[in-house]
């Protein structure tokens, strides 16, 4: 209850007078028991609707927390292994797209230098050509989020020379100052020779000086080159991402069965990608004499490797984006780069009218607002989220399931009621849907259950 989007008083006061409006319904069909079960099923159904969709919302509004996120349905659409699961992926980053673009080789940008090696020779092939050779072979889409970032590498350089060149100022007064106060606290001493005081300290000044002169040489060298230092970090951030995409270097990834992280190029995971799939492709052979069912093994095998795929993309696919936002990092002087917000993805918009369409047929369900109408939207999308996560044997079982269903699952159970309360006038019996019968059809008398 603690997490529910509106305060206790006014649940309470909700779920009291659903139960009052419930009794008088019955009491005015004759107490009959069909009239009593017919609108408690609605009724319940639509408050689940109603719950889950403002919960939903509420976490938005709330934003992340220690114990919660905002609603989203990525980590759940991306281990869909059902009918409709590629499809509602791909509304999010589609990361088979993301490995395409940013991950796999682009053939027509494959040096010449070691396009005809072997395939053991072809890293140090590329490993050998200049790193002008290695920029021009990056991705296509990497390049380009790299090349847009030249602009901000130029003014990152130039603001790093003038940061130094402060810092050498700041720090030749403090080593002045140091000294001067080394050179009076020593005159004071009656034992001492002012001579040698005041040529030790003339010696500390000079060498404060030499060194901060120095530095702002070298501030002042790096921000008059700072146009062409800018180009030069862009060629080498294009060069260090095509040397992971080539196998010359390898980056920490996370590896089943391994507690720590194991450094490795982009190939090696191309190619462990592609062993899955081929391990699945076996997996479910070994299923089709049975149509699908096989034995017990076999289903939890292929159930095992599939998200063992599906999570293996997934991850290639945010440690490739995750390279690429620090490269854009470093590019702008150590700070994220302050792009415009991107546009929401479908996926994303997908989930806001989700909360609010349960919010609205919760509510039609529980008003007794266009209830036909109502139930049938609310049956077409538990026929949407059984499409996504079918519960077929071989199959795995989506996220937090309870118990071991079979075909048969919670969505279909739910979807079946909302078609059979449906075909009941029940909206008239305890509902708006009674008034507005009476405004378009005139005075008629509500039909008896």
């Amino acid at each position: 209850m603690s997490t529910s989007p509106l305060p206790l008083a006014v649940l309470y006061s909700g779920l009291a007078g659903t139960v009052l409006a419930l009794i008088v319904a019955t009491a005015q069909q004759r107490w009959q028991p069909r009239v009593f079960f017919l609108l408690a099923l609605r009724l319940a159904i639509g408050w689940h609707f109603l719950f889950e969709g403002l919960h939903k919302i509420h976490s938005h509004r709330v934003g992340p927390t220690e114990t919660s996120k905002p609603f989203t349905s990525e980590p759940y659409m991306r281990v869909a292994p059902g009918p409709i699961g590629g499809l509602m992926r791909r509304q999010f980053e589609d990361p088979e797209a993301v490995i395409a673009a940013k991950v796999r080789r682009p053939q027509d940008l494959t040096p010449e230098g070691f396009r005809a090696l072997p395939a053991e020779k072809q890293v140090e092939g590329f490993r050998a050509l200049p790193a002008e050779k290695q920029a021009e072979a990056c991705p296509p889409a990497v390049a380009e989020q790299l090349g847009k970032m030249e602009e901000a590498a130029r003014k990152a350089v130039k603001a790093e020379a003038e940061a130094e060149a402060r810092a050498a100022t700041a720090a030749e007064e403090k080593a002045v100052k140091e000294a001067n106060e080394a050179e009076a606290k020593a005159l004071k001493d009656p034992k001492a020779d002012p001579a040698k005081v005041k040529a030790d300290a003339d010696k500390a000044r000079a060498k404060a000086k030499a060194d901060a002169d120095k530095a702002r040489a070298d501030a002042a060298k790096k921000g008059e080159s700072f146009e062409a230092v800018g180009h030069d970090l862009v060629t080498a951030a294009r060069a260090s991402y095509a040397r992971w995409v080539y196998g010359v270097d390898a980056r920490d990834a996370k590896v089943k069965f391994i507690a720590q992280e194991v450094p490795l190029t982009a190939p090696q995971r191309l190619a462990h990608l592609d062993w899955l799939r081929e391990q699945l492709k076996a997996a479910e052979g070994r299923q089709s004499p049975g149509l699908g069912n096989g034995y017990g093994i076999d289903q939890k095998r292929a159930a095992e490797v599939r998200m063992d795929l599906l999570t293996a993309e997934s991850d290639l696919a945010r440690d490739a984006n995750a390279f690429v936002a620090e490269l854009r990092t470093g590019l702008n002087g150590g700070k994220a780069p302050e792009d415009e917000k991107p546009p929401p993805s479908a996926g994303q918009r997908m989930d806001r009218v989700t909360m609010w369409f349960l919010v609205v047929v919760g509510a039609c369900l529980l008003a007794g607002l266009f209830t036909p109408v109502a139930c049938v939207l609310g049956a077409g999308f538990l026929v949407t989220t059984y499409l996504l996560h079918p519960p077929f044997p071989w199959y795995p079982l989506p996220p937090n399931t309870e118990g071991n269903p079979l075909f048969v699952n919670k969505n279909v159970i739910e979807c079946l009621a909302l078609l059979v309360v449906a075909t009941f006038p029940t909206g008239r019996w305890m509902g708006l849907d009674a008034l507005l019968c009476r405004c378009v059809r005139g005075r008629r008398e509500v039909p008896a259950a």
